[in-house]
């Protein structure tokens, strides 16, 4: 097991994660912002609309923290009974995430 832990390129893991991440909720709040040109409208001028962006952006990126560990969780009870290939870490959740994240910007 120390020798997987060594394996695992930590930095790239996050930096990947996080740039992924972000590009996924900026999608998420241009889809937003465009279906509702009313609220667009309200939103865009001072320094609540920045404000409320970042908040938004934050609560969704912790919601993809959250994501992980329950991909985590997913991974654990299903796979190994079925296929009998071995658990994962936190890391290796946030990777496959990554991976899911990477295709699905695409």
């Amino acid at each position: 097991m120390n020798d997987i832990k060594r394996k695992l390129n930590k930095p790239l893991i996050i930096i990947t994660f996080t740039i992924l991440v972000y590009l996924s909720v900026k999608s998420h709040m241009n889809e937003l912002f465009h279906m509702d040109i009313e609220f667009h409208q309200f939103i865009v001028a001072g320094l609540a609309s920045i404000t409320a962006k970042c908040v938004v952006m934050l609560l969704l990126f912790l919601c993809s923290l959250i994501g992980v560990y329950w991909i985590k969780i997913l991974w654990n009870n299903l796979l190994p009974r079925i296929t009998n290939w071995k658990e994962i870490n936190y890391w290796e959740a946030m990777g496959i995430s990554a991976f899911i994240l990477f295709f699905t910007t695409l």
